[in-house]
């Protein structure tokens, strides 16, 4: 009897196994509304239901299940239901997450050190010379490299959108020296924290979720946003002055896991890819428009809007390209050539 119950319980154990082999072979699996089976891959966004880069993922998405006939399409989770960056990455090597999107200097500390170039300040010209770059046959090699580095995760390409820029509680900054000795909050990282010093200020680590706090109660005079960030983190109210330096221009990196990759067939990634190709230019089209809504709120909110010599505020940062330059100066070259 015994012997029965121990058979049993092995082939039960089998059972489970291969089960789960399918049900995370290229993302969960259930049946479509024409019988088929479907395949849902997770999609980890680190932003709301309303931001254009999940509504760009959300028209991919769409597109997939329309010519696929249904067979693939993704499960959203916004505002990092699915964990932070970090933890987003990690999903992604293991395959515990399908799919993300997340910044190159995310990626740039999990095996692809060149990603880190896009974290260097005033790289592109704007926002238009960053799209031409992430285009061009260099864009696409670079993109193909997080792959080859080893990171385990396969990038299909990027959305840009527009370039994040300082913004202030009480002073009126138009020149770099009118940074020295403020506090700013900035991104993490040595290049970031670098580039805050060549300008005269002194970098202060804040999580972002106290960052309202800390500008309001003086803890930072001051941080660092994309339009949409800035508005819809209602920065506004409490930080009046608004400088178009566009020091950072970073491509917003679509991802699959290479563990949910490798299980697709080449149709299947040579459709995925091509469906993304296809929201790239709808995606950039929302964005410019809703860059002119944030900028007409930001108006309309008494914020000092400043337009200044990026040329000036870059050549303060020189120090920063003579540290770091050399490392990425092929990289650098062939975005110079975007132009």
């Amino acid at each position: 009897m015994k012997g029965k119950w121990y058979v049993a319980f092995v082939v039960l154990a089998v059972f489970m196994m291969l089960a789960a082999q399918t049900v995370f072979a290229g993302g969960g699996k259930e049946s479509s509304s024409s019988g088929n089976e479907q395949i849902v891959f997770r999609f980890a966004l680190q932003n709301g239901q309303s931001h254009p880069l999940s509504m760009g993922i959300q028209r991919f998405s769409d597109l997939l299940e329309e010519k696929s006939g249904g067979r693939m399409k993704f499960q959203l989770y916004y505002s990092g239901v699915l964990g932070s960056k970090p933890s987003t990455v990690q999903g992604l090597q293991t395959g515990t997450i399908d799919a993300a999107m997340l910044m190159g200097g995310v990626i740039a500390d999990y095996g692809a050190p060149l990603l880190r170039v896009f974290s260097l300040p005033y790289l592109f010209d704007s926002v238009e010379h960053a799209r031409r770059f992430e285009k061009s046959e260099d864009g696409r090699a670079l993109f193909d490299y997080v792959q080859e580095a080893g990171t385990r995760i396969v990038c299909l390409g990027a959305y840009q959108e527009s370039a994040r820029n300082y913004f202030f509680t009480d002073k009126d900054v138009q020149h770099p020296s009118d940074m020295q000795g403020l506090l700013i909050r900035c991104q993490e990282g040595a290049v970031y924290y670098d580039a805050i010093e060549a300008l005269g200020a002194t970098a202060q680590a804040v999580d972002f979720s106290e960052l309202f706090t800390a500008l309001q109660s003086g803890i930072v005079d001051g941080a660092e946003q994309p339009l949409s960030g800035y508005v819809t983190n209602a920065y506004p109210e409490i930080a009046k002055y608004y400088v178009l330096d566009q020091h950072e221009i970073s491509p917003n990196l679509i991802l699959f896991s290479e563990v949910v990759w490798n299980r697709l067939s080449e149709e299947d990634r040579a459709l995925i890819q091509e469906c993304f190709n296809e929201t790239v230019p709808y995606f950039e089209e929302i964005s410019d428009a809703a860059d002119a809504d944030y900028m007409q709120q930001i108006v309309d909110a008494g914020v000092k809007v400043t337009e200044v010599d990026v040329a000036e505020w870059k050549d303060a940062c020189a120090s920063v390209y003579d540290k770091y330059g050399e490392e990425y100066a092929e990289i650098i070259a062939q975005i110079d050539a975007a132009r």
